[in-house]
């Protein structure tokens, strides 16, 4: 989007409107500017400038009467190139350290924690997905005798994710049998990712003996079913957060929240097409999804090994950008580093 050039004056003002709107959550008029930023000009000429940023389609009037308000427009000139740096304070960054630390050897465990404290830090509504299983890559293989000759195959994959399938196959294996096939898949398959195993399982394994070809061969077909990619699952919190914002007050649009907290396909499709590197931005109208067309997204990617996943905050368009962006990198960077430390 192009971004509009702005007088140090036109900026000013703008940068004022933006900020006494997140703060308020009322539209801001020009005498609440005189009163509250030291701009050095009288309200008249606030008033001016005022309808030179609405020409621009920066701020908006919402009714007759009333203050302005940022536009989707506004906010995007004003994250790309008006916000100041992201930071978090140093409190901040060693509270976060802290609630993640003690959870940092059980992945589910440490991803659950993450979505309550970007939720508690931001005041809004925090999400992660989990890492995309089918690009980690295999660290250990277990295989567990169960009844009716089916097998538990336990897949570990760097990073301290598991996943469990069960396998039929055509007749039990005593243990010893179980136990030497394992250590050859263990050593023949190790570091490669699910996609890559399920490629080079018949072509690692041709001198085997029988009974590893028929195992190998019954994994072989199960895996070729592996949805590993369609398998994705979010966690959120904090939705109390945003439906008490006062952008949500009316009916209309808690049903709109409510809904789209519901629509696990939705949140699913938009966090996994956020893989660009960086923090990524949606705002307001920007959003694809009509149920998001009223909130700002901000996301970045997190990764275990090489399996990468995405976390971010969902909120009203009204939204501390600046604060946020930080959270959600240094919350990425942290949950990798912590994960990895204790997983390897």
């Amino acid at each position: 989007m192009q971004t509009e050039e702005l007088t140090e004056r036109e900026r000013q003002v703008f940068l004022s409107i933006v900020h006494g709107f997140i703060k308020t959550a009322e539209p801001i008029g020009s005498r609440y500017l005189s009163k509250n930023y030291d701009l050095n000009i009288s309200p008249a000429t606030i008033r001016n400038v005022m309808m030179d940023l609405e020409e621009k389609g920066l701020i908006i009037q919402p009714h007759t009467s009333a203050g302005r308000i940022p536009t989707t427009t506004g906010y995007r000139q004003y994250v790309n190139s008006l916000m100041d740096v992201p930071r978090l304070s140093l409190a901040e960054k060693k509270s976060i350290i802290a609630q993640l630390e003690g959870f940092s050897q059980d992945v589910s465990l440490i991803i659950q924690e993450a979505t309550k404290v970007l939720s508690k830090i931001s005041s809004q509504l925090g999400l992660v997905l989990t890492p995309r299983f089918n690009k980690g890559r295999i660290s250990k293989i277990e295989l567990v005798p169960l009844a009716n000759h089916k097998l538990l195959l336990v897949l570990n994959v760097k990073g301290g994710l598991v996943k469990t399938v069960i396998v039929e196959v055509e007749k039990d294996l005593p243990r010893h049998r179980l136990e030497s096939t394992q250590s050859v898949l263990n050593e023949r398959l190790y570091d490669l990712s699910l996609e890559e195993m399920q490629k080079a399982i018949t072509e690692r394994f041709s001198d085997v003996d029988t009974d590893i070809v028929l195992l190998l061969k019954s994994i072989k077909d199960r895996s070729d079913q592996f949805k590993f990619e369609n398998d994705l699952e979010f966690h959120f919190a904090g939705a109390k957060n945003v439906i008490s914002q006062p952008e949500f007050e009316t009916r209309d649009k808690i049903e709109k929240i409510l809904e789209l907290l519901d629509r696990k396909d939705i949140i699913v499709k938009i966090l996994d097409g956020q893989e660009a590197p960086g923090v990524s931005i949606v705002i307001g109208d920007e959003n694809q999804e009509d149920l998001m067309k009223n909130c700002s997204l901000i996301t970045t990617s997190y990764s275990f090994d090489n399996a990468k996943g995405t976390l971010g905050v969902i909120g009203p368009t009204r939204m501390q950008y600046s604060k946020i962006v930080a959270l959600v990198e240094f919350m990425a960077e942290t949950l990798s580093y912590l994960v990895s430390k204790n997983n390897n």
